[in-house]
């Protein structure tokens, strides 16, 4: 009788049906505790915060920054884009065991922060260079961390540093957000770096993520910046790999950046725009063989020796790949085969032209990677200042790299292949009911969850990071009872 009087709606195709409302016990992102786990055991947040400054008042804050930026970022990880969502989210149960940082059952008592409250965390983090440079500092070490804890404390022999850039498209008057005519809409042009153990995103050695980010206007060219760019990518993959090489695509592979990787002793692989010049080297190496052509077409690859053009100060190494397939519906040839270039400076004796063709087209997963975080995490840069909407892309990209470890211990632990959208869905988004025995928090999840929660639970307790990754001991803070003017109960905005 006392659960039916607390209906708040009764379907009319089922009156035996009864919807009770119970926010304090139950939650559809259970998943958010996974997130927390990970990152404890990492000590991700905390030592992100460790190299932050807060210029608030000690005694006037009521949420610390390692809550604010787990609330952040977990919501992020959810696939929670919007800044109003936080106000959901303030309220569900699993999202604040999992962000606040006060130990105890009176977890559930509390309220999360607002969004004005995550706005002010904006401010804090865009009003200081020195935080938004440890914000960038961090993607690289929670890479790192996931790799050292993956690989018993040791980094790889070789790693792998892709360069891209990517748009994001905006709607409003953004500072810094201008028309690109390549792709046709106004945007913003960041430039991001992640990194490959071994240079394959599905090899053994879990460890790859995200390293390096700026956030460019909409109007530069693609190549804009990124002589600096990638010798700061390099300089911070340094301690994740005994020897790094460079991928690029074609809008990279200029004089000035080569120039600079070669200069430095690095070796890359980049795509080469196409020319006369370069036209001419390879029409020789179109000719296609007497005879039918085989079912799946054919495919060459041809050394053309060094090549200077006349901005380079290096000669490079030039590579012609030909691939001459036959359309998938008639299985014609068509009447040219198609044809790119590939430029590096690895000497021959290093690796042969089929390997380097093999190395590159492995960055394509990195394409995928650019790909799932348009998708799932939603970097959504609709504040005014250029400066706050870098700190909004580093945050979702950090939030990437959670996503991303989650991800990679999965594949590992069930041998299959998984998407960060697919974590999501599956995974995180998992139903829970949180209920009080004592002084403990009981938190029952939903039974098609358990193999998945096991396998990671499974593989993370098995994480021992370094002792030199080890933070400070923090101190132990007392439960602090909501303000009055807090709303204790989700409110919808007018």
């Amino acid at each position: 009788m006392s659960e039916a009087a607390g209906a708040y709606f009764e379907p009319t195709f089922n009156r035996s049906v009864k919807l009770n409302a119970r926010d304090h016990r139950l939650s559809s992102n259970g998943g958010a505790l996974l997130l927390r786990e990970a990152d404890e055991r990492l000590g991700l947040v905390s030592s992100l915060v460790g190299s932050l400054h807060d210029p608030r008042r000690r005694e006037l804050i009521r949420y610390h920054l390692d809550e604010l930026l787990r609330e952040r970022l977990y919501a992020l990880a959810l696939g929670y884009g919007a800044d109003d969502d936080v106000d959901i989210l303030a309220h569900d149960p699993a999202m604040r065991m999992a962000s606040w940082g006060r130990p105890g059952e009176r977890v559930l008592e509390e309220r999360g922060a607002s969004q004005p409250t995550q706005s002010r965390l904006t401010d804090i983090l865009a009003g200081f260079e020195a935080n938004r440079e440890a914000l960038g500092m961090a993607l690289s070490d929670w890479t790192g961390r996931h790799l050292l804890v993956s690989g018993h404390g040791r980094r790889v022999m070789r790693g792998t540093i892709d360069i891209d850039s990517f748009p994001i498209e905006v709607h409003g008057s953004q500072e810094g957000g201008e028309y690109n005519g390549y792709y046709r809409k106004k945007i913003y042009h960041p430039i991001a770096a992640s990194f490959a153990p071994d240079g394959d995103y599905d090899s053994r050695r879990l460890g790859d993520g995200f390293v390096n980010a700026s956030l460019r206007p909409g109007n530069v060219h693609t190549a804009d910046g990124a002589v600096e760019f990638v010798r700061q990518s390099v300089n911070r993959c340094r301690v994740l790999a005994r020897s790094l090489d460079v991928r690029m695509d074609a809008g990279f592979t200029i004089g000035e950046v080569m120039d600079s990787l070669t200069a430095e002793k690095i070796r890359f692989i980049g795509r080469l725009k196409g020319n006369s010049v370069l036209d001419e080297r390879a029409w020789p190496h179109l000719v296609r063989p007497v005879g039918r052509p085989p079912k799946e077409g054919y495919e060459k690859v041809v050394e053309l020796g060094w090549h200077v053009a006349e901005k380079w100060e290096h000669p490079q190494r030039l590579i012609l790949v030909v691939v001459d397939r036959p359309d998938p519906k008639t299985g014609q040839l068509d009447l040219l085969p198609r044809y790119f270039f590939l430029v590096t400076n690895w000497e021959p004796s290093e690796r042969t032209a089929s390997e380097l063709l093999e190395h590159y087209r492995r960055r394509g997963t990195y394409e995928d990677r650019l790909g799932e975080l348009s998708q799932s995490i939603s970097p959504r840069l609709s504040s005014p200042r250029m400066v706050e909407n870098e700190v909004h892309l580093l945050l979702a990209l950090l939030a990437h790299n959670l996503l991303s470890i989650l991800r990679g211990e999965l594949e590992k632990g069930l041998g299959s292949g998984w998407d960060v959208g697919r974590v999501q869905r599956t995974v995180l988004k998992t139903a829970v009911r949180i209920t009080r025995a004592g002084r403990r928090l009981i938190v029952d999840t939903a039974l098609s969850a358990v193999p998945l929660w096991s396998c990671l639970l499974e593989r993370i307790s098995k994480w021992i990071l370094p002792t030199k990754l080890h933070g400070p001991n923090r101190h132990r803070r007392q439960w602090v009872a909501p303000p009055r003017h807090a709303f204790l109960v989700p409110v919808l905005r007018q």
